[in-house]
């Protein structure tokens, strides 16, 4: 199979796809899958390491496609290839077996994901989500590179820059300044004549203890290897605030017998490391989350899925196992939207989790969320009342995450004896939902960051699910997107009890 389309429209408006297979039925299927979905596509096979070399050369992809498994190929090599010859181009694998621990490895060597081939109604969101996450990290390259360009101009045109320009001498200690000008009064609410020689202060007394050793250690290097030398270091102005400085210099040598000299110019830059700082956090924990659903969540529940799916298409079972079964598939299909929502967290942490109202009993599905979590503990015991009319108009899949999300966190960490109740109370213009837990405190120092993410109630990591602390996180944003509130409170004789407090309708502009 060379190219198959599936719309009449430009070319540059279809997605160019890659695809590694030595089965042309196995081609068609999933040429089939994508255009049953409504992708528009041009799909390009190949079958060898020449062909697929040959390809990579010829046009640009999109996406690569490719089967685990091919005589005289294999996906690895050619995901390697794709590597070394695209690297932004994202890259599925498409087999028709694999392993939990072969995927994950796959995962780590930079595969985008991968899609077994009894499960194709997977392989359009995948390439969907793959196409999405590939045009995320463009537009990061692409504003890392605005940046250093803006980082070069902001070099060039340093000296018509408002900041403080220098001469101090080089190698003497301590820093005091043969010259500063007029910024310096802005910069460190200090006149310049403060910091000349003789007078009360020194430069680097005003330099973060923690930088004076790197910015004395870089300054020598410079001097001897006589080049420019660049810093970016903190200082503690006369106010008591902390500022980030960056600073250019050359070594200028001095009279003869006399010591050398720096000069330069430095500036502000606060704003600017507050701002990468901002950044930088954000992507590490978009990098950590993503790893953790993509690895940790999926896998497990993709099995959970698959298992249940194949029981059910079993004949002879008993009634009462064939809704045990349905009751699994139904949970498992609950929590791939719950993860679904984990990778999307990064948009809505940014903006608010978005919620669609319907009319709704907040009892109702808490005895529907309840009966699942039974199923899946049938060990432990977990009691409902309800007090008053609970109607109210909220969304229910968010809903039914906030109840699932603080009962799992109440069987967590109560003793597996300890009940686990759950009451729904209605108020004039209000709902309440209240769960409660016997068992061990939170510690009151860690109650006021309880509802922040990356935190837990208690110290103890849990290693078997790998909590990384943003259910509650997740449930307080939930909450206040429906104009409600969560309170906690937790001591050694009442236990712990989360209190969600719902408007019953959308809270007025």
């Amino acid at each position: 199979m060379a190219e198959r389309r599936v719309q009449e429209q430009a070319p540059e408006d279809r997605l160019a796809l890659l695809l590694v297979e030595d089965s042309p039925l196995d081609a068609e299927l999933i040429a089939a899958r994508l255009e049953a979905d409504g992708l528009d596509f041009e799909l390009h096979r190949v079958d060898s390491a020449e062909s697929f070399h040959a390809a990579l050369t010829e046009r640009r992809f999109d996406l690569v496609l490719s089967d685990y498994s091919i005589p005289g190929f294999d996906g690895l090599s050619a995901l390697a290839i794709s590597h070394h010859r695209c690297p932004e181009v994202p890259f599925l694998f498409v087999s028709g077996a694999l392993g939990e621990e072969r995927a994950i490895e796959l995962l780590k060597r930079g595969a985008t994901d991968y899609v077994l081939k009894n499960r194709l109604e997977r392989l359009v969101p995948s390439i969907q989500r793959a196409l999405r996450e590939a045009r995320e990290r463009a537009e990061r390259r692409s504003a890392e590179a605005r940046l250093q360009e803006r980082e070069h101009t902001l070099s060039t045109l340093m000296a018509n820059l408002p900041g403080m320009a220098f001469r101090r001498k080089a190698g003497v200690n301590p820093w005091s300044l043969e010259f500063a000008s007029e910024g310096c009064l802005a910069l460190t609410g200090w006149p310049a004549e403060a910091f000349s020689e003789g007078g009360p202060l020194s430069w680097d007394s005003i330099v973060h203890p923690e930088d004076v050793e790197r910015l004395e250690r870089e300054a020598k290097a410079a001097l001897a290897e006589r080049r420019q030398l660049t810093l970016t270091y903190r200082i503690r102005t006369r106010q008591g605030e902390e500022r980030w400085l960056w600073s250019r210099s050359l070594p200028r040598p001095g009279p003869p017998g006399g010591p050398d000299y720096f000069e330069g110019f430095l500036t502000d830059i606060t704003q600017q490391k507050q701002a990468e700082e901002e950044v930088k956090r954000r992507i590490e924990f978009e990098q950590q989350l993503i790893g953790i659903v993509s690895h940790d969540l999926r896998n497990p529940l993709n099995a959970i899925t698959l298992g249940a799916a194949m029981l059910l298409k079993r004949e002879g079972l008993e009634e009462k196992v064939t809704g045990a079964v349905r009751r699994i598939l139904s949970s498992a299909e609950r929590a791939g939207r719950m993860i679904r929502d984990l990778l999307d967290f990064t948009q809505a942490r940014l903006g608010g989790i978005p919620v669609e109202r319907a009319p709704l009993c907040l009892h109702a599905l808490a005895s529907q969320v309840l009966d699942e979590l039974g199923h899946a503990h049938p060990e432990r015991r977990l009691e409902l009342t309800q007090e008053g009319d609970t109607q109210g108009a909220w969304d229910p899949d968010r809903m039914a995450q906030v109840i699932s999300n603080l009962v799992g966190n109440a069987l967590q960490y109560s003793p597996r004896d300890g009940v686990v109740t759950v009451r729904t109370r209605g108020e004039e213009d209000a709902v309440l939902l209240e769960v409660h837990n016997p068992g061990e405190p939170i510690p009151p120092e860690r109650l006021p960051d309880l509802f922040k993410p990356l935190n837990r109630g208690t110290v103890r990591a849990d290693m078997q699910t790998r909590s990384i602390g943003l259910g509650l996180y997740i449930v307080d944003s939930i909450v206040r997107a429906h104009g409600g509130t969560l309170h906690v409170s937790s001591t050694a004789a009442e236990g712990t009890c989360f209190t969600v407090r719902l408007p019953r309708g959308a809270p007025s502009a």
